[in-house]
């Protein structure tokens, strides 16, 4: 009779290591945070930590069908941008280097920017960046004119574009 006794409780703490285990948390603050990977109709990727940008730092917000930049030049060179998305829908930043203006973009049968148009050349760019995300884009930008954009359907269209130059 002992020995059941004994059993049963080796069992018991067992169990209960195994319910407590699987009921804490990896998260070394010990809080009980929530996943970072943000909520939303659409499907996104998670969020990415940016690097620390090299050369000119921009920081871009992207925001109810607007991009704003905290400089809308640097100089040519190695310029990197933080892209944060604040909603409400995924965005992407694509650098186009033209010397036309923002709104004269050309367009394909869709209404969206032809990324191979006249006029324009698509010098790089961050797609599929989700509500709530960061990302940083390097690039080393030759002096010049350049339109940054978001292409996704309706977007551009509906004001995501601003200009920016490197001198």
């Amino acid at each position: 009779m002992h020995v059941v006794r004994t059993a049963g409780r080796v069992f018991a703490v067992m169990a209960l290591g195994i319910f407590v285990g699987a009921c804490s948390s990896n998260n070394d603050s010990g809080s009980s945070a929530t996943a970072s990977v943000p909520t939303s109709t659409v499907s996104q990727a998670p969020c990415e930590s940016p690097a620390a940008p090299p050369g000119t730092a921009i920081t871009a917000s992207e925001k109810d069908f607007k991009i704003s930049l905290d400089a809308t030049s640097a100089p040519a060179g190695s310029t990197t941008f933080t892209v944060s998305n604040q909603g409400p829908s995924e965005h992407e930043f694509l650098v186009f280097k033209t010397d036309l203006a923002p709104t004269d973009l050309p367009l394909n049968s869709e209404g969206n920017v032809d990324e191979e148009g006249a006029g324009v050349t698509r010098v790089d760019g961050i797609g599929g960046i989700g509500t709530g995300c960061t990302s940083a884009l390097s690039l080393n930008m030759d002096a010049g004119n350049y339109v940054l954009i978001c292409n996704n359907p309706g977007h551009y269209q509906a004001g995501m574009r601003v200009a920016f130059t490197a001198s």
